[in-house]
């Protein structure tokens, strides 16, 4: 039996003993009830937050030279022998000259391509330009075309073939495309120079394909030449390789090409592949020269609606005529934009990594540890999307990009609109396909078309019956490309590309640059003719050796006053005399 207390005092007695007994032991243990409280609420703030992942971050190492190695600079044994000639590509005036006036007679043969233009057997009149394109190349570079193997495929395709002595090695194939996109009538009068008189200012050349991309062309056939003069024996092959339609898809030159190389060197039988792509530029977050070499390019898909509905006269309306439905897919689609993502699988991550490991403090260094984290981290991951995703010009190098470019319907302003066309252009992500990037176009389609009682038909196949109130069709507008494959950067093609850059640009055009030049890889969200050529190699490069501080702003490319600077069209031309010799090595192959 518990004993009671016998009255109130032994109450509160008892009451002030037990207190001062807890209150003892709190001031014997108070340090242990504050450790614990503050655990408990660490455990409470990193169990409900991103604490774990920041932590996680900050621990990352910034000093795993690894992940991006610099190659270094390397140049040909003939340049310690005689650099005379590279040199006098960079600064000698009368060659720069007489180089401006090799690209200026390019730039002044018309050779313009529409869209869907016909092949060249069944209108070769719409191809004529090319032939005096194909006779002003014989008369400026007569030692290529007298000496080496010329073929020409589909009449106006260019395969220059020069040989080399040890069969062993795989020929080099520098490309690039001899058609340009059309002047807009309408501007005419806002050129600064007619668009094909190839004019030089003292600084830039203008012209419709100065810079897209007869400079290529110039600088890859003048620097074969170069070195026929001087008597260079190739052991290494060089193959210089021209499409004339790669601004229509490139169905008439390098589709054509590409099955007549595949036959004549077979599949895997190419060192390497440089093309048009992107080049030297100076980055924005650390405001240095940064060497971008595209591994990679993204898919394409142009994609076509047309909405079929009864016509009548527009004093009777529907409630919706077929361009208000048309609208509301279009609205539908340009709220549904695709999510960014950014994996191991885009080069861009590369791009950026390398950034972070070699450029030092030039990148907040926490930041540098999220860009090192973000290819297996999630929370480095997001923060380094949210931050391409801010950008226009960066974010769409990590997701699919779609814009409606077309729409045509109606024929007057007093009758309903009986057909209507849509056609969106995609550019389909590293990550992603055509399949997906069909099903989500088809399914805004089907929104619409279950909301109002329509048919869709897409890619032939009935999704929803035909009405009376109309159908929707869905179907390719033009060719779709899936993304290409990803070439490799961590070998030894890609070492030569980095070494060769690293010596045109930081011996020679730039000899004061305080900071070793970061070669990377990087992606090509528009598409060039190599993506015809894949089979033929696994080292693709869209590159153009050539540094533009913003070469969209400054080349103004497919738009007025199209330019090209001339000490960036002999910076490409010294890179292809170098690399040419470089790569003349069996130790320029992959083990």
């Amino acid at each position: 039996m518990v004993s009671l207390p016998n009255d109130e005092n032994d109450v509160s007695s008892s009451v002030k003993s037990k207190l001062l007994s807890i209150k003892e032991y709190v001031q014997e243990n108070w340090k242990y009830f504050v450790s614990g409280l503050i655990v408990l609420l660490l455990s409470i703030v990193l169990l409900s937050s991103n604490a774990v992942g920041y932590l996680k971050i900050a621990l990352q190492p910034v000093d795993d030279a690894s992940i991006c190695p610099m190659h270094e600079p390397l140049a040909p044994e003939s340049f310690y022998q005689d650099n005379s000639t590279v040199l006098a590509i960079l600064r000698d005036e009368e060659f720069r000259l007489k180089s401006v006036k090799k690209l200026a007679g390019a730039v002044q043969i018309n050779t313009t391509v529409t869209d869907n233009q016909p092949d060249v057997p069944d209108a070769p009149q719409l191809w004529e330009s090319f032939g005096d394109f194909h006779l002003y190349l014989q008369s400026t570079f007569p030692k290529i075309f007298t000496l080496l193997d010329v073929d020409y495929v589909n009449t106006y395709g260019i395969v220059i073939h020069w040989k080399g002595s040890n069969s062993n090695l795989k020929p080099v194939m520098l490309t690039a495309h001899q058609d340009v996109v059309p002047v807009q009538k309408d501007t005419l009068e806002d050129w600064s120079y007619p668009p094909f008189e190839g004019h030089y200012d003292g600084q830039y050349l203008y012209g419709r394909g100065s810079s897209d991309c007869k400079n290529i062309l110039i600088a890859i056939l003048e620097a074969i030449e170069l070195l026929i003069e001087q008597d260079f024996k190739p052991q290494r092959g060089v193959l210089a390789v021209f499409g004339f339609d790669e601004e229509a898809s490139g169905l008439r030159g390098a589709f054509n090409l590409s099955k007549y190389l595949e036959k004549r060197f077979g599949k895997d039988s190419i060192y390497a592949i440089v093309d048009e792509g992107s080049g030297l530029m100076k980055d924005q977050i650390t405001g240095q020269i940064i060497a971008m070499a595209a591994t990679g390019e993204k898919g394409y898909a142009d994609l076509k609606i047309d909405l079929t509905t009864p016509g009548g006269h527009s004093s009777v309306p529907p409630d919706h005529t077929s361009i208000g439905l048309m609208s509301e897919v279009a609205y539908l689609m340009e709220n549904d934009k695709y999510e960014p993502i950014l994996s191991a699988k885009n080069p861009m991550l590369k791009y950026i990594q390398c950034l972070a490991v070699n450029t030092g403090d030039k990148i907040p260094k926490m930041t540098r540890k999220a860009i090192l984290r973000a290819g297996f981290d999630k929370l480095a991951n997001s923060l380094l999307v949210k931050s391409f995703s801010k950008s226009p010009l960066t974010r769409y190098l990590i997701s699919t990009s779609q814009s409606i470019d077309l729409v045509r319907g109606g024929e007057k302003a007093n009758a309903l609109p009986e057909a209507i066309t849509l056609v969106a252009n995609h550019r389909v992500a590293i990550e992603s396909n055509i399949q997906e990037t069909k099903d989500r176009f088809v399914s805004r389609v089907q929104i619409v078309a279950e909301k109002y009682g329509l048919g869709l038909v897409s890619f032939g196949k009935t999704i929803l019956e035909p009405t009376a109130k109309g159908t929707f069709e869905i179907d390719f507008f033009s060719h779709a490309l899936e993304p290409a494959p990803v070439s490799p950067s961590d070998d030894t093609v890609w070492k030569y590309l980095a070494g060769v850059t690293r010596h045109v640009f930081e011996d020679l055009v730039f000899p004061d640059l305080d900071y070793p030049l970061v070669v990377a890889p990087a992606i090509m969200p528009a598409n060039t003719d190599t993506r015809y050529y894949w089979n033929l190699t696994k080292n693709i490069y869209r590159y153009t050796p050539a540094y533009s501080e913003d070469v969209m702003k400054e080349n103004h490319i497919h738009s007025v006053d199209e330019r090209v600077s001339v000490d960036a069209h002999l910076e490409t031309l010294a890179f292809f005399y170098e690399y040419v010799q470089a790569i003349n090595t069996p130790d320029a192959d992959n083990s």
